[in-house]
């Protein structure tokens, strides 16, 4: 990552953003996306519900199932110009 947020951002919550963010139509189930962010379940749970309710990340409730995937707006485009431009 180009732009260095090591002590700005928790570790794990820019690794499992990361991957939101080099996979943006991708659509994330818990479980893979702790895999893909090498990251504990439990943690990814806390992380996405966060990212969720400050609009970084989208939550689809398909049935009982909850997928997720980044979010498409302003907040998440500034960000990755942010990473960008360093």
């Amino acid at each position: 990552m180009p732009f260095d947020l090591n002590g700005l951002v928790e570790v794990k919550t820019l690794a499992i953003f990361t991957i939101l963010l080099n996979n943006p139509t991708k659509i994330f189930h818990l479980n893979s996306l702790a895999q893909a962010a090498n990251v504990p379940v439990t943690s990814t749970a806390r992380i996405i519900k966060r990212l969720v309710q400050t609009t970084f990340a989208e939550e689809l409730i398909v049935g009982k199932l909850s997928v997720y995937k980044l979010a498409s707006n302003n907040k998440t485009e500034k960000f990755k110009q942010l990473l960008k431009n360093d």
